[in-house]
């Protein structure tokens, strides 16, 4: 009996682990009988085995962006400006970088905790890492960007070089 005890502790752990909150509790309802020659407990331990040896797969596996926020791109006279959709997400958890001619926005949605009694039924907002890259066009100037996060937007404000253009230019053909 020890050892079904405790095979249930690490499928509790692991559910605990793996969906961030902990596992519903077991009535008697809940067990279904097992066919004749199958050992439950031996049964639970090799479950409980193969879903640790899964999760051992797992954590060393590289860990790829779980969800690409929506963006929205705009021109003014001014500036170039990018709005990213990141509701949320905490500004600590939203990092900006430029590398080379790109943007990039990483960050990352915490997952949903459960609270009391609420468990999940059906979650359809993505959580996890995030990562989004932009070309800065021609002109951005860089050093004087601005990003803020507000109502769950982050608007990246990117001022561009004055160009002055000819209002009538001559090209000789030759």
């Amino acid at each position: 009996m020890q050892e079904l005890k405790q095979t249930l502790d690490e499928v509790k752990g692991l559910h605990e682990r793996v969906l961030g909150c902990p596992a519903p509790e077991l009535g008697p309802h809940s067990f279904i009988p097992f066919p004749p020659g199958v050992d439950p407990v031996e049964h639970a331990r090799a479950e409980a085995l193969h879903v640790k040896e899964l999760g051992e797969r797992v954590k060393f596996a590289p860990k790829p962006d779980a969800w690409s926020p929506l963006a929205d791109s705009f021109v003014t006279e001014k500036a170039f400006v990018v709005r990213l959709e990141i509701a949320g997400v905490s500004r600590e958890d939203v990092k900006v970088h430029i590398v080379g001619s790109e943007c990039v926005v990483r960050g990352e949605r915490k997952a949903p905790q459960c609270i009391g009694e609420m468990r999940p039924m059906a979650l359809e907002r993505p959580w996890g890492s995030f990562e989004r890259r932009f070309i800065l066009p021609a002109g951005s100037r860089v050093d004087e960007m601005s990003a803020r996060c507000v109502d769950g937007l982050l608007e990246l404000e990117i001022p561009k070089n004055p160009v002055e253009l000819p209002k009538e230019q001559k090209i000789e053909v030759v």
